[in-house]
Formats: C-alpha cells, sequence, structure tokens
C-alpha cells in the first residue's frame, strides 16, 4: 500500500528497532527485564498491537500512482515503535543469537558480526516482501485493498488482546 521506495523507511525502523534489542540482549541486560517488567513491557506491546489494528479499519486513498500517501517519518516512526516494544524479541535474540556465537574469536567481533549479518537478512528480507506486495497491490482496486487491511487489522486486536489478557493474567497470579 505504501510502494516498495517508502518501505525503506519502514524497513530501517523496524531494523533500528531489532539492533537495539540485539544489542540489549548479546549485551546482557535483557537478564534484568524478567519477572514482572517483561509482561509489563508485554501489556504495553499488546497495546499497541489493538491500537495498530485499530489503524488498520480506517480507509485509505490511493493517489492516481497507486501509492498510499505517509510521511516517510511517520513509516519509520511506526515501524519502530512497534518492533522496539516487543519484549518477546530480546527473548527471541537470547535464546536464538548465542548459538551462533564463535567461542575461537574475540566475543565482540562474533556479536558484531552476527549483528550485521542478522540486519541483512532481516532488511533483504522486508525489502524483498514490500517489493512482491507492492507487485500485487497494483493489481489490486482500492476497496479489496481496504478490506484486506481490515481483515489484517481484526487479527491484529486479536492478537494484541490475547497478549494482553495472558500478561494480565500472569500479573494476577504471580
Amino acid at each position: 500500500m505504501f510502494g516498495a521506495k517508502k518501505c525503506l523507511y519502514n524497513a530501517l525502523g523496524s531494523i533500528c528497532a531489532s539492533f537495539i534489542l540485539i544489542v540489549i540482549s548479546l549485551a546482557g541486560i535483557a537478564f534484568f527485564l524478567n519477572g514482572i517488567w517483561m509482561n509489563v513491557l508485554s501489556i504495553l506491546g499488546a497495546l499497541l498491537l489493538i491500537y495498530v489494528g485499530i489503524s488498520g479499519f480506517k480507509n485509505i486513498e490511493i493517489n492516481s500512482v497507486g501509492i498510499y500517501e505517509h510521511t516517510n517519518f511517520a513509516l519509520f516512526k511506526e515501524s519502530f515503535f512497534t518492533g522496539i516494544s516487543n519484549p518477546k524479541d530480546i527473548i527471541f535474540f537470547i535464546t536464538l543469537l548465542p548459538q551462533f556465537i564463535n567461542q575461537s574469536i574475540p566475543y565482540f567481533v562474533s556479536a558484531t558480526s552476527l549483528t550485521v549479518g542478522w540486519i541483512i537478512v532481516d532488511f533483504s528480507t522486508m525489502m524483498g516482501y514490500a517489493i512482491i506486495a507492492s507487485i500485487i497491490a497494483k493489481k489490486l482496486n482500492q476497496s479489496a485493498i481496504n478490506k484486506m487491511r481490515k481483515a489484517s487489522g481484526f487479527l491484529i486486536i486479536i492478537i494484541g488482546i490475547t497478549l494482553f489478557a495472558k500478561n494480565i493474567f500472569i500479573l494476577t497470579y504471580l
């Protein structure tokens, strides 16, 4: 809906959030984000998901070239805050990344190589998806795009409500 060029800013926001979470994970700071704080951050992330889902119900208008008008900074910011507010990424990075740390070289070098590799693969995947989605979106009319946005928004709201309820339940019975 944004076009492949605009998705660059969305991808950069997501990668910046991932970079921060990878650094936190590899630095061991994630150890301090356990227990109640992880649940509090999860609740905030769930609320953000619900907000993003609700925003999917707003009809968009495609301009004459088939691209939805949205500022580059708004795309970056939305993607960054969605990514950084997901504490489950820290858990993912903590469990995944140590398996690939090369013990025969200094930790910093190995961690840096791993981080750069992750960013390259993540960015390539997001941009590949953006290019494919842009091609498909050009073949759809505005009504079909808005219906897909609403369906996606509904699913995101369901995920957000489920995460919210789960974390409230955990906090209640800790």
